[in-house]
């Protein structure tokens, strides 16, 4: 299913620059670290996902709670970033845009951002409010896109994915996608991919999603999702959610705590991402 929507959205926005973290100026990582920005009540706040952290590491960071999965620690820090502001103040310049990356190497964040090639004109606004911050800036890029398969192979590398698969009942007249735009922006919007005719890409906000109620709570709870995609299918809706695997089982709560009034909810599986390549 993943396939029908691979490369739909064909370009690719991305931006690179310093980010002053305590975090980061105590432990700085050779590899790339897994991390997820958001905004509350005002504030900025970035969540690291750190593998393997030496004992040494871990009492260092004890004073910024950690919260300890097996090997790994997830840390929030408050940080104060323009770019990160006008970045977020933005995204609605272009209303097929949707996730691609979004990790750190060194002191540097690098976020990558996928939409379709008929937004060009919103895209270069986008750059042009970005690049007029003075501010400073490692490096940005506008491309054509490599496609979600590999943006999601690339984050499975750096932080494992799991993928959950549930199914709930709606009619539709047509065939179609949906992707959340999961840009921490309410109201919650979707990209939507036909499947018929003229295969056309546009913003789609539903009016009343059986699952909005489950978005909201992996919103609510920062729950950095690889994507969330439903293939609407005339009488049955499936649902496919990329969520890192430490995460699964916060995921799980939230999925059943809010989908009591889902019709016909059903559980279909849950299984490695890459097991999932393996057995498409």
């Amino acid at each position: 299913m993943i396939d029908e929507v691979d490369k739909r959205l064909d370009m690719s926005l991305s931006f690179s620059f310093p980010i002053e973290s305590y975090v980061l100026s105590t432990i700085v990582k050779e590899k790339p670290v897994p991390i997820n920005i958001y905004h509350q009540k005002g504030e900025q706040y970035i969540t690291f996902f750190l593998h393997g952290v030496s004992a040494n590491d871990r009492m260092m960071l004890e004073t910024l709670n950690p919260v300890k999965m097996g090997d790994s620690l997830v840390i929030t820090e408050k940080i104060t970033n323009p770019l990160v502001k006008k970045i977020s103040d933005n995204v609605g310049l272009i209303s097929t845009l949707a996730d691609g990356e979004l990790f750190t190497h060194g002191k540097i964040i690098f976020a990558s951002f996928r939409f379709h090639s008929s937004q060009m004109k919103g895209a270069a606004e986008l750059l042009r409010k970005v690049v007029s911050l003075d501010t400073n800036l490692s490096g940005l890029g506008l491309s054509e896109s490599k496609g979600l398969v590999e943006i999601l192979n690339e984050i499975d590398r750096r932080l494992p994915l799991s993928l959950v698969t549930f199914s709930f009942k709606e009619h539709s007249d047509t065939k179609f996608i949906l992707e959340w735009r999961n840009l921490h922006q309410p109201p919650q919007n979707f990209v939507k991919y036909t499947l018929d005719g003229d295969l056309s890409v546009t913003n789609f906000i539903p009016s009343n999603g059986q699952t909005s109620a489950f978005l909201t709570a992996v919103d609510r709870d920062h729950i950095p999702l690889g994507t969330y995609l439903e293939y609407h299918n005339k009488e049955r809706v499936q649902a496919f959610v990329y969520a890192p695997s430490m995460l699964v089982k916060s995921l799980l709560v939230r999925l059943y705590e809010t989908t009591e009034k889902v019709k016909d909810f059903r559980l279909e599986g849950i299984k490695n991402y890459r097991d999932e390549n393996k057995n498409p």
